[in-house]
């Protein structure tokens, strides 16, 4: 029996130490990159490999498959998510204290995006279809991503609240 726990206690010791080292290794094969034209480049590029260079570790979930990300365009905690067979999503989302300040965010967003986007990439500004926010969606024909920003109000009991949120992978 001691010889079992024993045995049980050195697998699971050996497990976690290469889960330790996978992540480690994951972090040190992207150099690190703090333009943000550099990071949306590489997230384009990396979601046809499924974003396997930029994902961390994994988020338990029921429901979807989540991991955080090596990079933040948005916020502190970007993440890779996806839902199913679905293709794999890179999002990011920030609070705005005010309306003022998400209009800031999002109004960054969208300039920063539009400078580091060639000319074959187009925009389309529309409202949001379930609530009284505004996306915008940056798609090129010749590329499978696409990469959009929406401002999103949310009612609570002490008023309104702004988020921000980022994604680059299937039409949002």
């Amino acid at each position: 029996m001691i010889k079992y726990s024993q045995l049980a206690l050195i697998t699971a010791c050996t497990l976690l130490t290469g889960c330790v080292n996978q992540n480690t290794l994951a972090q040190k094969e992207l150099k690190p990159v703090t333009n943000p034209c550099q990071k949306i480049d590489l997230l384009l590029k990396s979601y046809h490999n499924n974003f396997d260079g930029v994902k961390m570790t994994q988020v338990k979930s029921k429901s979807t498959r989540i991991w955080k990300a090596k990079y933040n365009l948005v916020g502190e905690n970007c993440q890779i998510w996806t839902l199913g067979n679905a293709k794999l999503t890179y999002s990011c989302r920030v609070d705005a204290a005010s309306k003022a300040q998400a209009e800031n965010y999002y109004a960054d967003a969208k300039k920063t995006t539009t400078q580091c986007l060639d000319e074959n990439w187009k925009s389309s500004e529309q409202p949001r279809n379930n609530d009284a926010g505004t996306k915008i969606v940056f798609s090129n024909p010749s590329e499978e991503a696409t990469i959009s920003a929406h401002i999103v109000p949310s009612k609570t009991v002490f008023g309104e609240e702004w988020t921000v949120y980022y994604y680059i992978g299937a039409s949002k």
